[in-house]
Protein backbone atom coordinates (compact mmCIF):
# COMPACT_ATOMS: atom_id res chain seq x y z
CA UNK A 1 0.00 0.00 0.00
CA UNK A 2 1.83 3.12 -1.01
CA UNK A 3 1.58 6.53 1.26
CA UNK A 4 -1.02 8.58 -0.08
CA UNK A 5 -0.11 12.50 -1.25
CA UNK A 6 -1.50 15.03 1.75
CA UNK A 7 -3.63 18.45 1.53
CA UNK A 8 -2.04 21.21 3.28
CA UNK A 9 -2.68 21.37 6.76
CA UNK A 10 -3.48 17.94 7.10
CA UNK A 11 -2.24 16.77 10.98
CA UNK A 12 -4.41 19.66 12.41
CA UNK A 13 -7.40 18.19 10.34
CA UNK A 14 -7.28 14.93 11.47
CA UNK A 15 -6.93 15.78 14.71
CA UNK A 16 -9.52 18.28 14.59
CA UNK A 17 -12.01 15.81 13.11
CA UNK A 18 -10.85 12.86 15.86
CA UNK A 19 -12.28 15.05 18.51
CA UNK A 20 -15.56 15.97 16.52
CA UNK A 21 -16.51 12.83 15.63
CA UNK A 22 -16.11 11.97 19.56
CA UNK A 23 -13.48 9.35 18.38
CA UNK A 24 -12.03 8.66 22.05
CA UNK A 25 -15.36 6.89 22.98
CA UNK A 26 -15.25 3.80 20.29
CA UNK A 27 -11.14 3.78 20.58
CA UNK A 28 -10.29 4.79 24.13
CA UNK A 29 -7.57 7.57 25.13
CA UNK A 30 -4.65 5.42 24.33
CA UNK A 31 -5.74 5.02 20.48
CA UNK A 32 -6.12 8.35 20.24
CA UNK A 33 -2.67 9.91 21.52
CA UNK A 34 -1.32 7.32 19.34
CA UNK A 35 -2.84 8.69 15.51
CA UNK A 36 -2.04 12.20 16.74
CA UNK A 37 1.36 11.45 17.92
CA UNK A 38 2.06 9.41 14.00
CA UNK A 39 0.14 12.23 12.47
CA UNK A 40 2.27 15.57 13.65
CA UNK A 41 5.33 12.95 13.06
CA UNK A 42 4.42 13.16 9.86
CA UNK A 43 3.70 16.76 9.55
CA UNK A 44 7.46 17.71 10.96
CA UNK A 45 9.02 14.90 8.52
CA UNK A 46 7.05 16.98 5.67
CA UNK A 47 4.87 14.00 4.64
CA UNK A 48 7.71 12.42 2.71
CA UNK A 49 6.23 8.50 3.85
CA UNK A 50 5.98 6.91 6.23
CA UNK A 51 7.43 7.17 9.88
CA UNK A 52 8.77 4.46 11.91
CA UNK A 53 8.88 3.79 15.47
CA UNK A 54 9.92 0.85 17.81
CA UNK A 55 7.03 -0.34 20.13
CA UNK A 56 9.39 0.94 23.39
CA UNK A 57 9.54 4.64 21.79
CA UNK A 58 5.72 4.50 21.65
CA UNK A 59 5.16 3.26 24.83
CA UNK A 60 7.49 5.65 26.61
CA UNK A 61 6.09 8.79 24.62
CA UNK A 62 2.40 7.75 25.57
CA UNK A 63 3.25 6.62 29.20
CA UNK A 64 1.88 3.38 28.17
CA UNK A 65 3.37 0.60 31.23
CA UNK A 66 2.73 -2.53 28.95
CA UNK A 67 3.29 -4.08 25.33
CA UNK A 68 -0.74 -5.18 25.39
CA UNK A 69 -1.73 -1.45 26.28
CA UNK A 70 0.46 -0.72 22.98
CA UNK A 71 -1.18 -3.24 20.82
CA UNK A 72 -4.57 -2.53 22.23
CA UNK A 73 -4.31 0.96 21.51
CA UNK A 74 -2.79 0.32 17.58
CA UNK A 75 -5.60 -2.32 16.62
CA UNK A 76 -8.11 -0.28 17.80
CA UNK A 77 -6.88 2.64 15.39
CA UNK A 78 -6.32 0.35 12.65
CA UNK A 79 -9.74 -1.29 12.89
CA UNK A 80 -11.32 2.32 13.20
CA UNK A 81 -9.42 2.89 9.64
CA UNK A 82 -7.38 6.11 11.72
CA UNK A 83 -4.23 4.29 11.14
CA UNK A 84 -2.02 2.42 8.82
CA UNK A 85 0.43 -0.28 10.11
CA UNK A 86 2.81 -2.84 9.44
CA UNK A 87 6.28 -4.18 9.69
CA UNK A 88 8.57 -7.16 7.75
CA UNK A 89 9.13 -9.76 10.60
CA UNK A 90 8.83 -9.23 14.48
CA UNK A 91 12.24 -7.67 14.89
CA UNK A 92 11.94 -4.71 12.73
CA UNK A 93 11.18 -1.31 13.26
CA UNK A 94 6.81 -0.83 12.90
CA UNK A 95 6.05 1.79 9.63
CA UNK A 96 3.06 3.85 10.39
CA UNK A 97 0.73 6.90 8.58
CA UNK A 98 -2.38 8.04 9.52
CA UNK A 99 -5.65 7.68 7.43
CA UNK A 100 -8.96 9.76 7.63
CA UNK A 101 -12.07 6.93 7.07
CA UNK A 102 -14.22 7.36 4.68
CA UNK A 103 -17.30 7.66 6.62
CA UNK A 104 -16.01 10.93 8.06
CA UNK A 105 -13.83 12.31 5.49
CA UNK A 106 -16.70 14.11 4.56
CA UNK A 107 -16.88 16.81 7.62
CA UNK A 108 -17.14 19.95 7.13
CA UNK A 109 -13.45 21.56 8.86
CA UNK A 110 -13.12 25.42 8.00
CA UNK A 111 -10.10 27.24 8.77
CA UNK A 112 -11.89 28.53 11.71
CA UNK A 113 -14.88 27.30 13.90
CA UNK A 114 -17.52 30.13 14.01
CA UNK A 115 -19.00 29.26 16.91
CA UNK A 116 -15.59 29.58 18.55
CA UNK A 117 -14.99 32.76 17.97
CA UNK A 118 -13.50 35.51 20.22
CA UNK A 119 -17.11 36.59 21.31
CA UNK A 120 -17.73 32.91 22.21
CA UNK A 121 -21.03 33.47 19.92
CA UNK A 122 -22.53 30.47 18.01
CA UNK A 123 -22.88 31.39 14.86
CA UNK A 124 -22.44 28.73 11.87
CA UNK A 125 -23.29 25.36 11.68
CA UNK A 126 -23.25 22.70 14.71
CA UNK A 127 -20.03 20.69 14.97
CA UNK A 128 -20.36 17.87 13.22
CA UNK A 129 -22.31 18.21 10.92
CA UNK A 130 -21.79 16.81 6.90
CA UNK A 131 -22.58 20.10 4.68
CA UNK A 132 -19.38 20.28 2.58
CA UNK A 133 -16.73 17.74 1.13
CA UNK A 134 -13.31 17.23 1.58
CA UNK A 135 -10.61 19.72 -0.22
CA UNK A 136 -8.15 17.61 -2.54
CA UNK A 137 -8.05 13.79 -2.29
CA UNK A 138 -6.11 11.46 -0.08
CA UNK A 139 -5.31 8.96 -2.71
CA UNK A 140 -2.77 10.07 -4.76
CA UNK A 141 0.58 8.00 -5.02
CA UNK A 142 3.53 8.89 -3.63
CA UNK A 143 5.75 10.41 -6.57
CA UNK A 144 9.29 10.96 -4.22
CA UNK A 145 8.37 14.53 -3.07
CA UNK A 146 7.05 16.11 -0.01
CA UNK A 147 3.32 16.12 -0.42
CA UNK A 148 0.96 18.67 1.37
CA UNK A 149 2.51 21.80 3.30
CA UNK A 150 3.66 21.25 7.21
CA UNK A 151 0.86 22.60 9.69
CA UNK A 152 1.16 26.49 10.48
CA UNK A 153 -2.44 27.58 10.56
CA UNK A 154 -2.43 31.26 10.78
CA UNK A 155 -5.62 33.41 11.20
CA UNK A 156 -5.73 36.10 8.68
CA UNK A 157 -5.52 39.37 10.90
CA UNK A 158 -8.26 41.21 9.12
CA UNK A 159 -10.44 39.01 9.66
CA UNK A 160 -9.90 37.84 13.29
CA UNK A 161 -9.75 40.42 15.84
CA UNK A 162 -7.68 39.84 18.62
CA UNK A 163 -9.41 43.06 20.78
CA UNK A 164 -12.44 42.21 23.29
CA UNK A 165 -14.49 44.39 25.75
CA UNK A 166 -17.76 43.81 27.55
CA UNK A 167 -20.60 46.21 26.58
CA UNK A 168 -19.79 48.08 30.28
CA UNK A 169 -16.43 48.20 28.40
CA UNK A 170 -17.49 50.12 25.75
CA UNK A 171 -19.36 52.08 27.31
CA UNK A 172 -17.21 53.45 29.68
CA UNK A 173 -14.98 54.45 26.61
CA UNK A 174 -17.59 56.46 25.26
CA UNK A 175 -17.97 57.85 28.27
CA UNK A 176 -13.93 59.10 28.81
CA UNK A 177 -14.14 60.60 25.43
CA UNK A 178 -17.09 62.42 25.83
CA UNK A 179 -15.18 63.95 28.82
CA UNK A 180 -11.98 64.42 26.27
CA UNK A 181 -14.02 66.48 24.15
CA UNK A 182 -14.64 69.11 27.09
CA UNK A 183 -10.64 69.79 26.94
CA UNK A 184 -10.26 68.87 23.63
CA UNK A 185 -12.92 69.69 21.34
CA UNK A 186 -11.24 68.42 17.63
CA UNK A 187 -10.05 65.62 19.11
CA UNK A 188 -10.94 62.97 16.66
CA UNK A 189 -13.51 59.68 17.36
CA UNK A 190 -11.04 56.87 18.74
CA UNK A 191 -11.60 52.75 18.12
CA UNK A 192 -13.84 51.82 20.93
CA UNK A 193 -13.16 48.73 20.45
CA UNK A 194 -9.65 49.20 21.41
CA UNK A 195 -9.82 51.58 24.03
CA UNK A 196 -12.81 49.15 25.31
CA UNK A 197 -10.38 46.06 24.98
CA UNK A 198 -8.25 48.19 27.07
CA UNK A 199 -10.18 48.95 29.49
CA UNK A 200 -11.48 45.30 30.06
CA UNK A 201 -7.37 44.49 30.45
CA UNK A 202 -7.38 47.11 33.25
CA UNK A 203 -9.98 45.14 35.03
CA UNK A 204 -8.96 41.42 34.29
CA UNK A 205 -5.27 41.75 34.55
CA UNK A 206 -5.05 44.62 37.06
CA UNK A 207 -7.52 44.16 38.94
CA UNK A 208 -9.25 47.72 39.07
CA UNK A 209 -12.90 48.02 39.23
CA UNK A 210 -15.24 49.75 36.66
CA UNK A 211 -15.91 52.08 38.99
CA UNK A 212 -12.34 52.99 40.26
CA UNK A 213 -11.48 53.69 36.95
CA UNK A 214 -13.79 55.73 36.28
CA UNK A 215 -13.34 57.65 39.34
CA UNK A 216 -9.53 57.80 39.10
CA UNK A 217 -10.19 58.78 35.00
CA UNK A 218 -12.72 61.65 36.39
CA UNK A 219 -10.00 63.18 38.96
CA UNK A 220 -7.26 63.44 36.83
CA UNK A 221 -9.91 65.03 34.12
CA UNK A 222 -11.03 67.72 36.09
CA UNK A 223 -9.19 68.22 38.49
CA UNK A 224 -5.48 68.89 37.18
CA UNK A 225 -4.52 70.42 34.05
CA UNK A 226 -1.65 68.49 33.78
CA UNK A 227 -3.26 65.19 33.68
CA UNK A 228 -6.35 66.45 31.70
CA UNK A 229 -4.13 66.73 28.76
CA UNK A 230 -1.57 64.02 29.23
CA UNK A 231 -4.47 61.17 30.14
CA UNK A 232 -7.02 61.18 27.29
CA UNK A 233 -7.11 57.71 26.80
CA UNK A 234 -7.45 54.37 28.24
CA UNK A 235 -3.60 53.24 27.20
CA UNK A 236 -2.11 56.25 29.26
CA UNK A 237 -4.57 56.27 31.77
CA UNK A 238 -3.52 52.22 32.37
CA UNK A 239 0.28 53.68 32.29
CA UNK A 240 -0.13 56.24 35.04
CA UNK A 241 -3.15 54.51 36.73
CA UNK A 242 -1.23 53.80 40.15
CA UNK A 243 0.12 57.68 40.50
CA UNK A 244 -3.13 59.16 39.61
CA UNK A 245 -4.66 56.76 41.91
CA UNK A 246 -2.70 57.93 44.89
CA UNK A 247 -2.50 61.63 44.26
CA UNK A 248 -6.23 61.17 44.01
CA UNK A 249 -6.43 60.14 46.94
CA UNK A 250 -3.72 62.47 49.00
CA UNK A 251 -5.25 65.67 47.04
CA UNK A 252 -2.06 66.11 46.11
CA UNK A 253 -1.96 67.98 42.47
CA UNK A 254 1.25 67.46 40.09
CA UNK A 255 2.46 70.88 39.59
CA UNK A 256 4.72 70.94 36.52
CA UNK A 257 8.13 73.21 37.06
CA UNK A 258 7.73 76.40 35.10
CA UNK A 259 11.25 78.15 34.56
CA UNK A 260 11.38 81.71 35.84
CA UNK A 261 12.47 84.54 33.74
CA UNK A 262 14.52 87.44 34.98
CA UNK A 263 12.61 90.34 35.32
CA UNK A 264 13.49 93.53 32.65
CA UNK A 265 13.86 96.77 34.15
CA UNK A 266 12.65 99.26 32.37
CA UNK A 267 14.05 101.83 30.84
CA UNK A 268 14.22 105.04 31.80
CA UNK A 269 13.79 107.87 29.02
CA UNK A 270 15.46 111.08 29.51
CA UNK A 271 13.18 114.20 28.30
Amino acid sequence: MDYPKRESHYAHKLTRLLFKTCAAQSMGPHAICLIIHVAHTEDASRYQGPVRFWNSQLMEVLGLTSPKQLNNARQAAVDAGWLVYGRTNDRSVGHYWTSIPESVASFDTPPLEAMHSAYGTQNGTQNGTQNGTQNGTRNGTRNGTQSGKPSNPIPNPKKVSALRADASDVELARWMFDRVRRIAPKAREPNFAKWGNTIRLMRERDGHSLAEIKEVFQWANEHTQFWAVNVMCPEKLREKFARLHAESQTGNHFIPLVSKQPKRRAKVISA
